[in-house]
C-alpha cells in the first residue's frame, strides 16, 4: 500500500533528529496529551443485585454518556482542535465518539486485565459470563477484537494516546468541512507525532516503518468494528421494546447521526486502500 509523502515524513524525519538541549523546557506535544487525559470515571452500577441486558445496558449508556462529556473537553483541550470551525468540532466530535470510547476501552481492558475481560470502569467489569447475557455477546465480541489488538500488537502508552487523537480526525463529511486546510493541517501534525510515538518505543529504525503500517492498520480496521457497534447501538435506541435508557446527550448525538450514516454523507479517512 502506497504511503503519501508527508506521512512518509512522520516516521522518517523524527528518527533521524537529536533532540535539541532546550526541549525539556518547552512542552512535547505527548507531554501535553498525557496531561490532558481524562480521568477514569465510575459506573454506579449495583453488582449485588442479579445482572439483567437492559440493567447492564442502561448503565452502560449512563456511563457512555458521561464519557462522551469527558471526551468533548478532552478535544476541545487538544492542540489545534479549536482552531476549527464549532460546526467542524461538533461533527467531528459527533461521528467518532464510539471510535474513543471503544479505544478507551480497548486500553483500560489491556492494561488491566490483558484483554480477558471488558474493563468499562473499575465497578463494572464485564466477564465471560455477563457476555452470555441477551444482546451483549454480540457487542462484547465487537469490543475484544480491538483490546486483542492491543494485546497482539502491545501498543505503548503514548502510541494509544496519539492514535485515539486520530480516531477523533477519522471521519469526515464527505462535502469537506469548514476548515478543511486547517483539519488537514492538524491530522497531519498528530500522525507526525505518532511517528515520534513509534520512535520512543521502537529505538530501532528498521522496526520503525513496520510498526507505523501496522498501528495503521489498526487505526483502518476500527472502522468496520465501530460500524458493527453502532448498529447494535442504532438497534436498542430503536427498538422501545428493549427498555435500555439512553442519557439525553447520548440520545441527541445518536438521532443525529443515524440519518446522516444511512445517507452516506460521511466517509472514513483511511491509511491503506482496501
Amino acid at each position: 500500500p502506497r504511503q503519501n509523502e508527508s506521512e512518509t515524513t512522520a516516521v522518517s524525519t523524527h528518527s533521524s533528529q537529536s533532540p535539541k538541549r532546550t526541549s525539556n523546557l518547552v512542552p512535547t506535544m505527548l507531554s501535553v496529551l498525557k496531561a490532558i487525559e481524562p480521568e477514569i470515571i465510575y459506573s454506579g452500577y449495583d453488582s449485588t443485585v442479579p445482572d439483567t441486558s437492559s440493567r447492564l445496558m442502561t448503565t452502560l449508556n449512563r456511563l457512555g454518556g458521561q464519557q462522551v462529556i469527558s471526551a468533548v473537553k478532552w478535544a476541545k483541550s487538544l492542540p489545534g482542535f479549536r482552531n476549527l470551525h464549532l460546526d467542524d468540532q461538533m461533527t467531528l466530535l459527533q461521528c467518532s465518539w464510539l471510535f474513543l470510547m471503544s479505544f478507551s476501552l480497548g486500553w483500560r481492558s489491556y492494561e488491566q486485565c490483558n484483554g480477558s475481560m471488558l474493563c468499562f470502569a473499575p465497578d463494572l467489569v464485564i466477564n465471560k459470563e455477563r457476555m452470555k447475557l441477551p444482546f451483549m455477546n454480540e457487542q462484547c465480541e465487537q469490543m475484544l477484537k480491538i483490546c486483542n489488538e492491543f494485546v497482539r500488537l502491545q501498543v505503548s502508552y503514548e502510541e494509544y494516546l496519539c492514535m485515539k487523537v486520530l480516531l477523533l480526525l477519522s471521519t469526515v463529511p464527505k462535502d469537506g468541512l469548514k476548515c478543511q486546510a486547517v483539519f488537514d493541517e492538524i491530522r497531519m501534525t498528530y500522525i507526525k507525532e505518532l511517528g515520534k510515538a513509534i520512535v520512543k518505543r521502537e529505538e530501532n529504525s528498521s522496526q520503525n516503518w513496520q510498526r507505523f503500517y501496522q498501528l495503521t492498520k489498526l487505526l483502518d480496521s476500527m472502522q468496520e468494528m465501530v460500524e458493527g457497534l453502532l448498529q447494535i447501538c442504532f438497534y436498542t435506541f430503536v427498538n422501545k421494546t428493549l427498555c435500555v435508557e439512553f442519557p439525553e446527550m447520548l440520545a441527541e448525538i445518536i438521532s443525529n447521526q443515524i440519518p446522516k450514516l444511512k445517507d452516506g454523507s460521511v466517509k472514513p479517512l483511511l491509511f491503506h486502500s482496501k
